[in-house]
């Protein structure tokens, strides 16, 4: 394997592996991300640069599928359009995934410079729909408009769903606060 084709598959992989990790992406890492860094590392709730921060209500979605295709430019041009702008890959086996995030009425605190306080509340779900015959998805998305029969093989179909709700106090304080080094101490019930 060449240098050109190594590199190809770590930008793939380092490129999968993140599009997929995480809600909220951009506001979590990072001294500014407020409590909704606290949904990613409980850690963060204590050494903030805002005093507090209250979220009445966030929200964060993805929706994937090997069905629907586009280019990307088709994306960020304005007046996108599905039905107009995508291409559709019809196959026996095409899948759909979808993430849905919602953070609650949270908030945070700081009690003083090395300690803080805060409520978290969220509702999640993760929807896997694998093995769909790309010809039932299509005659779905057209609202069974054609008049002909047809037949599809959806052996293989299942689906998997993944629904819960948290509700959340945290608690952290700095232990240790060095020029080079920072250690936090959190408690999350």
């Amino acid at each position: 394997m060449n240098l050109k084709s190594s590199f190809a598959i770590t930008l793939f992989l380092v490129i999968s592996s993140t599009v997929f990790s995480q809600s909220y992406v951009g506001l979590e890492a990072d001294n500014y991300a407020g409590i909704h860094g606290v949904t990613y590392n409980p850690s963060n709730i204590v050494g903030s640069n805002y005093k507090t921060d209250i979220n009445l209500i966030s929200i964060s979605a993805f929706l994937g599928s090997d069905y629907y295709g586009t280019n990307f430019s088709n994306v960020i041009n304005s007046g996108f359009d599905i039905e107009d702008d995508t291409e559709r890959f019809v196959s026996d086996n095409n899948n759909f995934a979808i993430n849905a995030d919602v953070l609650g009425p949270s908030f945070f605190l700081n009690l003083d410079k090395k300690s803080s306080i805060g409520l978290i509340t969220r509702g999640r779900t993760f929807v896997n729909l694998n093995e769909i015959n790309g010809e039932l998805a299509e005659a779905i998305d057209d609202d069974f408009e054609d008049d002909e029969n047809f037949s599809f093989d959806s052996q293989n179909l299942n689906a998997t769903v993944h629904t819960w709700a948290e509700i959340g106090i945290a608690y952290g304080r700095i232990l240790l606060d060095k020029q080079y080094h920072i250690l936090k101490r959190w408690c999350y019930a």
